[in-house]
């Protein structure tokens, strides 16, 4: 377990390190650039709060769910329905057109999918990945194998 107990530089160099990870993955799940910009400060806002923290797994993984919970506030404040269902661009060139990936992914379920966008499309560890949802490794495993069993052709 690691602590992030940065000063006042290092606060500073973790935002510019994350911010455009945060804003794009805010604007991905609001649709929305003013939106995602208020994430940012909010969930900045609450980290340089907390600070210090154990963190278990990397600074990242540690944010997500910050920034899944802002953007889920977000829209229900405003009403809108908030693309967390594999909505994610995904880097995706394994024969399949993008549409039909998408189609794919459409027909798991919600935590199977999120298991799947983490890892595929933003690049997490498997234990980044518990860590972001607080979950034990093996329900995230667990979940990456079901989804891609059904994912087959």
């Amino acid at each position: 377990m690691a602590r992030f107990d940065p000063d006042a530089a290092g606060l500073a160099a973790a935002y510019r390190e994350h911010r455009d990870w945060v804003v794009a993955l805010a604007y991905r799940m609001t649709g929305d650039r003013d939106d995602a910009l208020d994430v940012l400060q909010d969930v900045f806002l609450w980290l340089f709060g907390r600070v210090p923290v154990e963190l278990t797994g990397t600074l990242r993984s540690f944010l997500y769910p910050a920034i899944k919970h802002r953007c889920i506030d977000r829209a229900r404040r405003r009403r809108k329905v908030v693309p967390l269902r594999g909505d994610l661009e995904l880097a995706w060139d394994g024969g399949l057109e993008d549409g039909d990936f998408r189609r794919l992914l459409a027909r798991l379920p919600e935590e199977q999918r999120e298991v799947v966008t983490l890892r595929f499309a933003l690049d997490f560890q498997l234990d980044e990945i518990a860590a972001a949802l607080a979950i034990p490794l093996g329900t995230v495993k667990s979940r990456l194998h079901y989804a891609l069993v059904a994912l087959r052709p």
